[in-house]
C-alpha cells in the first residue's frame, strides 16, 4: 500500500522582525554583505520539502561573483582614464568645432579631418561677427587628421587682435568622389573633473564648454 501525502503545499513566510537589507532604503546597490545576508535568510527559512538545490545554490555564487567582478573592473577602469584625463592638463586637444583660438604671440593653431585625398585645400577665417578676415591655401592633402596654423595675418596684411575666430574648410577632391571635412577646435585643458558613472570630464579653455576623455581627437 502506498502513502499519498494529502498535506496542503507549504508557503515559506519570514518570521516577523527578520531584518533584510534593502538597496532601495539606503539609495544603493546591493553589496557583498547584502548578498551574503540575503543567501543566510533564504538557507534558513527555505521550504523543507522543497530545500534550495546545491545547482542553484552554486548558480547564486556565480552570478553575484560575476557582478562583482564587473563591478570592480569599470572602477578600475575609471581610475585609469582618470589618469590618462590628468595628464593632458596643460595640453591642447582637438575637439568638435571650428573655433580658431588666436594668442597674444600671434599664432593660432586648428585641425581637421578630411574623407579623402584633396589636391588642394582651402581654410577661410572669420572674425565674431561672421566677417571673412584671412584665407589659407594649405595646397594638396591626404585623407585623415590634418593640422595647421594662421599667423594672425589679415587679408590685408594687418595683424589681428587676440581672441577668438571661426574657421572653414574648403577641399578640392583629387579624384571623382566628393571631399567632405570635419574641423575641430583646438582648446587647453585646464581641469579633469571624475565622475563614477560617466568617466572623467575635461574642462577647457577659451570659452570651450567641458567634454568626456572619449571625444578628443588629437593632443598636440
Amino acid at each position: 500500500m502506498s502513502l499519498v501525502s494529502t498535506m496542503p503545499p507549504t508557503v515559506t513566510t519570514l518570521p516577523q522582525g527578520t531584518q533584510i537589507p534593502s538597496a532601495a532604503a539606503s539609495n544603493t546597490t546591493l553589496t557583498q554583505n547584502n548578498f551574503l545576508q540575503l543567501l543566510t535568510a533564504q538557507l534558513q527559512h527555505q521550504d523543507p520539502l522543497n530545500p534550495l538545490s546545491p545547482s542553484d545554490f552554486a548558480a547564486q555564487l556565480a552570478q553575484f561573483s560575476t557582478a562583482t567582478g564587473v563591478q570592480s573592473l569599470n572602477t578600475t577602469m575609471n581610475a585609469a582614464g582618470g589618469i590618462q584625463a590628468a595628464g593632458l592638463v596643460g595640453h591642447n586637444v582637438a575637439v568638435a568645432g571650428n573655433t580658431l583660438v588666436l594668442g597674444s604671440g600671434g599664432a593660432a593653431t586648428g585641425a581637421f579631418s578630411l574623407s579623402g585625398a584633396a589636391k588642394d585645400v582651402q581654410v577661410t577665417v572669420s572674425n565674431s561677427s561672421g566677417n571673412l578676415v584671412a584665407v589659407l591655401d594649405l595646397g594638396s592633402m591626404a585623407a585623415g587628421s590634418q593640422t595647421f596654423t594662421w599667423n594672425g595675418q589679415s587679408i590685408a596684411g594687418t595683424t589681428l587682435p587676440a581672441g577668438n575666430y571661426s574657421f572653414a574648410v574648403a577641399p578640392t577632391s583629387a579624384g571623382s568622389t566628393a571631399v567632405s571635412a570635419t574641423p575641430y577646435s583646438v582648446v587647453p585643458v585646464t581641469a579633469v573633473v571624475l565622475n563614477a558613472q560617466n568617466g572623467p570630464t575635461l574642462n577647457l579653455g577659451d570659452g570651450a564648454a567641458p567634454v568626456a576623455l572619449s571625444a578628443v581627437q588629437q593632443v598636440f
